[in-house]
């Protein structure tokens, strides 16, 4: 038989074990809503960078038309259209763009000329002004995709992209001017 005394054990130990249990929930609440607080106050001061509001990343603005895209590897534009792209980034506000378009001298692979020009509006003028200029090229034959690598470095403003061509018979009269989308460099 049990004695009393044995009884009163077993039957004080479901409460002890029930408050225990109150008690280890509390704990994970408070852990979990202290846990969350932090994470809460980590995400309001942002990641540091200045124009970033918390939990935003930053906004690139791209305008584009029918004559310009941003540069894509496997995508190759139309004839008739330039691409632009930014290739790569560096400190003080240096750029280097990825630009590319599609020159079709047609079936006869007439020689053809081409050139390319970084643009840079002048607020003061109202005005494109060349800020780089690729230098001749060309080439005989079907249809091929041309690529120039323009570098910027800390001058910010409005630029687009210009590309001639030219048959390729001295002073030859150009056959095509290709104009892309103007593009913010802001740094």
């Amino acid at each position: 038989m049990r004695t009393r005394r044995g009884l009163t054990r077993a039957g004080g130990l479901v409460p002890a074990m029930a408050s225990g249990a109150a008690t280890v929930f509390k704990l994970i609440v408070a852990s979990l809503a202290l846990t969350g607080a932090y994470f809460g106050a980590v995400a309001a001061q942002g990641d540091g960078r200045p124009g970033v509001a918390a939990g935003e990343a930053p906004v690139r603005t791209v305008m584009l038309s029918s004559r310009a895209m941003p540069v894509q590897d496997a995508h190759v534009p139309k004839p008739g259209i330039v691409s632009v792209g930014l290739s790569e980034t560096g400190e003080g506000c240096r750029r280097v763009y990825h630009v590319q378009s599609v020159i079709d001298p047609g079936s006869a692979g007439d020689p053809v000329v081409y050139d390319w020009r970084l643009a840079r509006w002048s607020p003061s003028t109202r005005t494109w002004k060349t800020y780089l200029f690729s230098g001749t090229a060309g080439f005989m034959g079907a249809r091929r995709t041309v690529e120039w690598y323009p570098h910027v470095v800390g001058n910010p403003g409005w630029y687009r992209v210009e590309l001639a061509v030219r048959d390729g018979v001295e002073d030859g009269a150009p056959l095509s001017k290709v104009v892309g989308e103007r593009f913010r460099i802001a740094c």
